[in-house]
């Protein structure tokens, strides 16, 4: 297949990501504003209660969706009968969401106040946790349905309309009614309750019972169960590092910041989220890339088109990572920014660049295990991401107590790095895919090259928001492109591919 052929299908794929891309930005970006607003209005308790919610909740998520939204993507992918299969695929994940899933969570309920003491958090707010986390679950297949029918603008709407509402919600309920943390849990479930209404209809038109009879129970399970604890790890890989800071001894962290470990928690929280354009571009790729890879792995070509993908995304990648790296810190230095921002809270932006690089790893680890699920070989995911997290809890305790956040920061790239390793050996044994590692290998020494240029000027005493600082860091991004051409990282008919592409937009 030409460089030529792969334009169309890419714009498919690139035109999907931008508009999941959309909701997701105003989703995250709405929602990090949303912060200074709770640390303006709640009491610092309460927003210790709302952090730990929300770091059990993937977790408590990822037992009660059972991963039946890819589940239902691979089936329905699968059937060529038309609507009575994509109905058959639709009622079996959903059911199993609702008859499982609402099992443990009315198990958990009736518990609530056994489980409370041993997550350290009130029964009322772990009633709000299982109930927010069941409410989410029930809208995964809906939302699965979505993106394998390609109603990208539907999906984005829904994902803006949740947002309005909670924002709005939000801030009636906490500065005119008064409500304390409690308004941002009422919040995030009336929400998820209005949008599984807003799915009635779908699950009107799909959900049918009586196409369970005779239906394959045992291939859905033997597809979706391995995703459960591979769900977990990666939850672990995700949030092992601000566990572990967490538990640091107070005489470490005033040792290393002349900080408690609670105020480390939180200087490492806000930079970490600093790298958020990063994880957008990721998480916008992974929404369409997953039933994008699914509907097309049968395709002459595919292979190869998937192969493409991957260097694309890494292109991607490393443009966004020089723009954070080079330009965050002059911005950190901008007067109103000091002014808004305690100065503190810079003392972890070293980190930034470090996380950015494991979404980086991350990206990549999504493409190269596309040939598990497409050849239903789920059942290595838990091991990969088992070994993954394993790596990451090692790298966390050994790391935390010497350097501390730039130390734990390192945890989550390395992990996903093993991970992205062991999920494209697995996978190129049942879907061989011809990845572009020299090149993916040679653009991330070009990029690296520039980073080290710019990080070589700041020991050299450039301040970052001079004018040589800020001339230099716009010739090194201006210069990428050139230096990739000079190094002939373009293939021949790539770059009429790509002015193709953006000619038809």
């Amino acid at each position: 297949m030409t460089d030529t052929a792969f334009a169309p299908k890419l714009k498919r794929l690139g035109s999907e990501t931008l508009i999941y891309g959309l909701s997701t930005v105003v989703a995250r970006f709405l929602n990090y504003l949303l912060q200074p607003y709770y640390a303006h209005k709640l009491a610092l308790a309460q927003n210790g209660v709302q952090s730990v919610v929300y770091g059990y909740t993937p977790f408590l998520f990822a037992l009660l969706y059972l991963g039946m939204d890819v589940a239902f993507m691979r089936n329905a992918a699968g059937e060529e009968d038309g609507l009575e299969a994509q109905q058959r695929a639709f009622t079996m994940s959903l059911a199993m969401v609702i008859a499982v899933g609402g099992a443990i969570t009315a198990a958990l309920m009736l518990a609530a106040n056994a489980v409370a003491p041993i997550v350290r958090l009130d029964a009322v707010w772990v009633r709000y946790l299982i109930a927010i986390a069941f409410t989410d679950a029930l809208a995964i297949v809906p939302y699965a349905n979505l993106r394998m029918t390609h109603q990208a603008l539907r999906y984005a709407r829904l994902k803006v309309l949740f947002v309005a509402v909670s924002i709005t919600l939000n801030i009636f309920l906490i500065a005119y009614v008064g409500w304390g943390v409690a308004a941002v849990f009422f919040t995030n479930l009336v929400t998820n309750l209005l949008v599984v209404a807003l799915f009635l209809p779908d699950v009107a038109r799909l959900f049918r019972p009586a196409l369970l009879a005779g239906a394959e129970w045992r291939r859905l399970w033997a597809y979706a169960l391995p995703i459960i604890p591979a769900a977990l790890a990666v939850s672990a890989v995700e949030n092992g590092d601000l566990i572990r800071l967490n538990f640091l001894p107070e005489r470490v962290a005033q040792l290393l910041y002349h900080l408690t470990s609670k105020d480390v928690v939180g200087i490492y929280n806000f930079n970490y989220k600093l790298g958020v354009a990063m994880l957008l571009v990721v998480q916008m790729f992974r929404l369409a890339w997953v039933p994008f890879s699914l509907q097309h792995a049968r395709e002459p070509g595919a292979p190869a088109l998937y192969s493409r993908v991957l260097t694309a995304l890494m292109l991607v990648c490393a443009v966004v990572f020089l723009g954070i790296s080079l330009l965050l810190p002059a911005f950190a230095d901008v007067p109103w920014v000091h002014a808004y921002v305690k100065p503190q809270y810079w003392l972890g932006l070293s980190i930034v660049p470090v996380i950015l690089f494991g979404y980086v790893f991350n990206g990549m680890y999504a493409v190269v295990t596309a040939g598990l699920y497409i050849e239903r070989k789920t059942g290595v995911l838990p091991w990969i991401a088992g070994v993954g997290a394993a790596l990451n809890i090692f790298i966390c305790i050994v790391a935390a107590p010497r350097w501390g956040m730039i130390g734990v920061a390192w945890a989550t790239p390395a992990a996903y790095a093993l991970m992205a390793a062991l999920g494209a050996w697995q996978a190129n044994r049942v879907y061989p895919v011809p990845f572009e590692w020299r090149r993916i290998i040679a653009l991330g020494l070009l990029t690296g090259a520039l980073f080290l240029v710019d990080r070589w000027a700041v020991l050299q005493g450039v301040a970052p928001l001079s004018a040589y600082g800020l001339g230099l860091k716009t010739g090194l991004l201006l210069a990428f492109p050139g230096v990739l051409l000079l190094a002939g990282f373009f293939r021949h008919g790539e770059m009429r591919a790509l002015r193709s592409l953006v000619a038809r937009r």
